[in-house]
C-alpha cells in the first residue's frame, strides 16, 4: 500500500451501529460520510457506540491522504471500494450496510430487482442490466403503488415468500425519456433531493414509500424485455425460467448455489410468473397497474 493510501489521521475513530437493535452493523468513522448517506439510504436507526469496541468492525471507512475514501466490509460478500469524494463514498456505505445485513440472514438474499407493492403483496420486476426495472418501478410509484425499491430488494426464501424493503432512496437517470410523460417529470422534479449531470436522487414520502425492514407477499415476478418498439405485452413464463433469472442477479454469498436455486426455486413456485415485453416504461407500468391493481395477491394461474 502506497503512502497516498494512509489513513489521513491516527486519532481515535468512532463506532456507530446501524440497523436492527438485536442485530445492528457496526461501523467504524462512519461520521466521515454521514451528512451525506440520507441522500442515498433511509429509514435505518443509527446509535453512537463509543470509540473502542471488543471485535472488529463490519465496515470501515478510511479517509486517505490523498483525498480519496476506502470503503471496506467485512463478512461473506465482504469488499473494499475507493472513493474520490465522501459524496460517493457514503453510496458505498449504504452498499456494504445492506451487504453486511442481508448476510447475516440465512433465509434472506437480495435481488437486484424494482418492487412496488400492489392491493396487498409485491409485484417483483427483474431483469437483465439497463433493462428498465428501476424506470417501471419509478412509473408504478407515479400511478399510486407504495414503492418499495428500484434497484434492490431482499426475499426471505420459502414457500411463503416475503420481500423487505431495504431503505435505498430511488434514483433515476436524466435526461429523463422524452415519452416518460408530466406526471414523471412533475415526480421527478417533486422529489429530487439531489440532481447531478447523469442522475436524480428521490426522497419518497414516508405515506408513499415502504421504510427500511417493511415486509409483505411476494405474490408476483415479472421478467423484463425491452424492445425497441411495439406496445407492452405481458406473458405467462416459465417458473424455472424465472427462477434462474433470479439466481443470476441474487447477491447470497452466504448460502451456497444449489441453496440459492432450490430457495429461487420456491419463490418462483409460490408466485405467479411473467414475461413482459415493452418499449415504454410508462406503458409497462400501466399495464401492470391494470391487471394487478385488484388482485395484489393473485397466486399461480
Amino acid at each position: 500500500m502506497s503512502d497516498a493510501a494512509e489513513p489521513a489521521a491516527d486519532g481515535l475513530r468512532g463506532f456507530w451501529n446501524f440497523g436492527p437493535k438485536d442485530a445492528p452493523v457496526l461501523v467504524e468513522n462512519a461520521e466521515a460520510v454521514m451528512p451525506h448517506l440520507p441522500y442515498y439510504l433511509g429509514g435505518w436507526n443509527f446509535q453512537w457506540a463509543g470509540t473502542s469496541t471488543e471485535g472488529p468492525p463490519d465496515v470501515r471507512i478510511i479517509e486517505n491522504y490523498n483525498g480519496e475514501y476506502r470503503v471496506v466490509s467485512n463478512g461473506p460478500g465482504g469488499a473494499d471500494f475507493s472513493f474520490d469524494n465522501p459524496y460517493d463514498a457514503a453510496n458505498g456505505l449504504a452498499a456494504g450496510l445492506i451487504s453486511v445485513h442481508v448476510a447475516r440472514n440465512p433465509e434472506m438474499i437480495c435481488l437486484n430487482a424494482g418492487a412496488a407493492r400492489i392491493g396487498d403483496s409485491l409485484v417483483i420486476i427483474i431483469g437483465d442490466s439497463l433493462a428498465g426495472k428501476s424506470s417501471v418501478a419509478l412509473h408504478l410509484a407515479v400511478l399510486g403503488h407504495r414503492f418499495f425499491g428500484d434497484d434492490q430488494i431482499a426475499v426471505t426464501l420459502g414457500q411463503a415468500p416475503v420481500g423487505t424493503c431495504l431503505g435505498l432512496m430511488p434514483k433515476v437517470r436524466l435526461p429523463l425519456p422524452w415519452d416518460c410523460g408530466d406526471a414523471f417529470r412533475e415526480f421527478v422534479e417533486g422529489y429530487s433531493a439531489m440532481q447531478g449531470e447523469d442522475m436524480a436522487y428521490l426522497k419518497l414520502w414516508d405515506g408513499e414509500a415502504g421504510g427500511f425492514g417493511e415486509t409483505a407477499p411476494v405474490s408476483t415476478l415479472v421478467f423484463l424485455d425491452r424492445r425497441q418498439s411495439g406496445t407492452a405485452e405481458l406473458r405467462p413464463a416459465s417458473r424455472p425460467e424465472i427462477a434462474r433469472k433470479m439466481v443470476s442477479t441474487a447477491f447470497a454469498p452466504h448460502i451456497s448455489y444449489a441453496e440459492l436455486l432450490d430457495g429461487l426455486t420456491c419463490v418462483a413456485d409460490s408466485a405467479g410468473t411473467y414475461h413482459l415485453e415493452f418499449s415504454s416504461s410508462r406503458e409497462a407500468a400501466a399495464l401492470l397497474s391494470g391487471i394487478f391493481r385488484d388482485d395484489g395477491d393473485r397466486s399461480k394461474e
